[in-house]
């Protein structure tokens, strides 16, 4: 079941269904009442029938889902506490079998309010006489309070996380080793860690600091979050290894390939190109070296970039006029025909890249990339 209403419109259109949109959604919402009816009473008979615990989780677990569809939040707590207290009264072992995977799913989506309000993390711009200490503690507050620390995994495959909600997703939800579970929580740990990561590479330059001070001070600020990256990405290598190995499908390898797309777009891509054309005439020996020079990978990677964030928004284009010179420097005009998001992304890039084609001249470039889902 999918608690995502633009994919349950897709599956309703997949099958053929035609009725109007408010007539679909009307069926939908009575058949998820029907199926929940359905469940109660399925689970009242359980209780009478005082089924074994390992009957009973997942007559609970499968009401659980149901009521977390409907965003029923108080009776879905309520499901999913009562079957983390039934798998511990129970002395079930957390094995990976199939009651482990109830309780695992139960604590997985137990931690969804606290990753929404990280996810929803800033660090503030502070003023003053000691706005670098204010703004080094709510680093340090981002790297306790969420992203806590790398453990190595002592027989190898996912790293594991102590501390933080990161660490949370390890102790609540990996221990029970449940592999679908372990999977989403190391996707979902390594989103945590990017958004950190991200976070603190835009911390704010601080007003208390000359400007030798602030060169160290950003130096400080880029390797904590390069190595917070290089964790997260740690994390969903793993993951896809594991999913490769079981031949996984569905939600988390999707997730997946997002997570690795922000580091490996190449390698990872969520869009294909269809057609490049420039509108500015430009030589081809030039063409040629902006390609082998990686300047329309690196739009399209900020394209997908995009996707990964926002997988609904395929645009299915992008222009860029930039000018790129002999000094290895890209100056960019305009980026049309998608989301902000890009244009930042892609600023961003250039002014990082010390690796830029060097052009004998100042020339101006207008490109377009036609894209297509894969």
């Amino acid at each position: 079941m999918t608690s995502n209403p633009l994919v349950a419109m897709v599956i309703a259109l997949a099958v053929g269904v035609g009725a109007p949109c408010a007539a679909r959604a009307a069926e939908s919402n009575q058949e998820l009442k029907d199926q929940m009816a359905a469940a109660e009473s399925e689970l009242r008979r359980a209780q009478v029938g005082k089924l074994p615990p390992v009957e009973l989780l997942p007559v609970r677990g499968r009401l659980m889902r149901l009521y977390h569809q409907a965003h029923w939040a108080k009776k879905f707590e309520e499901q999913a506490r009562e079957i983390l207290k039934l798998f511990v009264k129970a002395n079930l072992p957390k094995n990976g079998g199939p009651e482990s995977a109830w309780a695992a799913e139960a604590q997985f989506l137990l931690l969804a309010g606290r990753l929404d309000q990280a996810l929803q993390s800033k660090i503030a711009v502070t003023k003053g006489a000691k706005a670098s200490e204010a703004l080094a503690a709510q680093i340090r507050a981002l790297r306790q309070n969420v992203a806590g620390e790398e453990v190595p995994n002592p027989v190898g495959g996912i790293p594991e996380r102590k501390g933080g909600l990161c660490g949370d997703y390890t102790t609540l939800v990996s221990s029970y080793r449940a592999s679908d579970w372990t999977i989403a929580a190391a996707v979902t740990q390594s989103r945590l860690l990017s958004h950190v990561a991200e976070l603190i590479r835009d911390t704010p330059n601080p007003s208390d600091q000359s400007a030798d001070d602030l060169a160290q001070w950003r130096q400080i600020v880029d390797e904590t979050a390069r190595d917070l990256e290089a964790q997260a990405l740690r994390l969903v290598e793993a993951a896809w290894t594991e999913i490769g190995r079981r031949n996984m499908d569905g939600q988390w390898r999707t997730e997946a390939k997002r997570e690795l797309n922000r580091y490996l777009p190449r390698q990872h891509p969520l869009s294909r190109v269809r057609a490049e054309k420039w509108l500015i005439a430009v030589a081809e020996d030039t063409q040629g070296t902006l390609k082998t020079g990686g300047v329309l990978a690196d739009i399209h990677g900020c394209y997908d970039r995009h996707l990964a964030a926002a997988p609904d928004e395929m645009l299915g284009e992008v222009q860029v006029k930039f000018t790129l010179g002999p000094d290895g420097t890209a100056k960019i005009a305009a980026v049309e025909h998608a989301n902000p998001v890009v244009g930042q992304c892609l600023r961003r890039l250039w002014a990082q890249r010390k690796d830029l084609p060097r052009l004998a001249a100042p020339t101006e470039l207008h490109v377009r990339l036609e894209l297509a889902a894969l």
